[in-house]
Parts: C-alpha cells; structure tokens; sequence
C-alpha cells in the first residue's frame, strides 16, 4: 500500500477570540483520506478547534499545516481556495437561492459536481428547483455539506452535521458520510455531540477537554471500554 501524505496537521496551537484563550497547545495530524471524529462536553473547544482551522479565531500561538503549508494567518477564503471545506453548525445556506443556485454559487472544479452532490444526496435532486427557505432542516444539512463538497475540498470539517434531526434523517446523513469516507483522498473531521455516533462514523476519536485533547485512539477501543467513555465524557449510558 502506498504511503499517504499527511494532510493536515496542527503544531502547539492555542487560540480563542480576542484575548481570551479557548484551546491550548493542540497538537494533531490527519494522513490523507483519514476521518477522525471529535467529542467532549458542551464548551471544551470543539466548535473552536474546527473555526480555528477555518481563520474566524484569533491564533495566539502554534502552526496548521495543510498538504505541508502552514496556513495559520491566511484568511479564510485563502484557506478555502487551497482545499479546506466547512460545513458550520448554523448551515448558513442563502435562503433566498434555490438549491441548485446554493451549489453552483460555490462549485469549483474537480471530482465533486451538482450532478455527484445529488447522486448522494437525491431529495436534493428532488427539491433543486426550491429555495433554501423552503427546505426542512434535514435537506438544509444535505445542501450544506453538499455546497461544501462542490468546492472540491482537500479537508471537510463538519460542526454537530445530526444536531436537531429526525433520527430517519440522521440514518440518511450517516450513510452518506460514510460515503464520503471511502472516497479516496478526502479527509474529514467531524465534531459531533452524540458520541455513540461518533464512534461509529470514524475509526479515529479525539476527546477534548477545557480546551485540551485528554484523549487520541482508536474509536472501537473507546467503544468498548465504557469505563472510559464515561470517565473522559460522562455518556457511557447514552
């Protein structure tokens, strides 16, 4: 097998908003095509991690390489330009653009195109032609991840993609990230609060902690120690 390059990495990084420091000397590397998980109590920096990765953070000290190059005080669409993708918690789709405007306005040449976006995701084939306003909040997700996908990202960061959804909408988006695990070379991160699904959507999990990661394995040790599950998260009955 083919050595993979790493993809992203992160070297002491410390950052908040303003003077105020919400992660500390954050030190992560992502191989290329590795889908890695995020877990933790509500406010240990999770959220923060990923909008430090994207330049909507204040960087007090460390680097973030990505494919090698060290993009810590590039601006954000510098930084989506050179292949980072962003899926944010609010969705922040345009509501007054159809679905197919939300994409095209956001397609960048490459693997991923409209067509590709609605192959994974097909009630977005079915309601192209409405406006973002009109979707439920299932369908805004999929349109989300799909605005992201067409920007043909080298690296996805995905902010709570279940939170607020039907669990019939869940299991849809669950398939469809799995999807997107398998395909070659995309490297994701996910932050998600319901740690049972955490755990099973990537292979690698990470635990933060006031603003620290207390914990870095393998998703199915974690899985089945619920000792620890409980000891680092509180959610082994979950």
């Amino acid at each position: 097998m083919a050595e993979r390059g790493v993809a992203l990495e992160l070297a002491g990084v410390s950052a908040g908003y303003g003077e105020t420091v919400v992660i500390e000397n954050v030190d992560l590397t992502l191989s290329a095509g590795d889908t890695l998980s995020i877990v933790g109590r509500n406010g240990v920096g999770k959220t923060t991690l990923l909008a430090t990765l994207m330049g909507h953070t204040t960087l007090h000290a460390g680097r973030i390489l990505l494919d090698g190059i060290d993009i810590a005080r590039w601006s954000v669409h510098r930084r989506v330009r050179h292949g980072l993708g962003f899926v944010p918690q609010e969705r922040e789709i345009f509501s007054s653009l159809t679905v197919r405007e939300n994409l095209a306005v956001a397609a960048r040449p490459g693997h991923w195109t409209l067509a590709s976006v609605f192959d994974l995701f097909p009630r977005l084939a079915e309601r192209q032609a409405g406006r973002g306003d009109e979707l439920s909040g299932g369908e805004q997700q999929m349109l989300a991840i799909g605005r992201a996908l067409v920007g043909n990202p080298g690296v996805l960061l995905m902010d709570e993609p279940s939170e607020g959804l039907a669990p019939v909408i869940v299991e849809e988006l669950v398939r469809a990230v799995r999807r997107l695990a398998a395909t070659q070379g995309l490297t994701m991160i996910l932050v998600e609060q319901n740690a049972r699904l955490a755990l099973a959507l990537a292979p690698r999990t990470i635990v933060m902690d006031r603003g620290r990661i207390v914990h870095d394995g393998e998703s199915a040790v974690l899985r089945d120690d619920p000792a620890t599950l409980e000891r680092l998260f509180g959610v082994a009955g979950r």
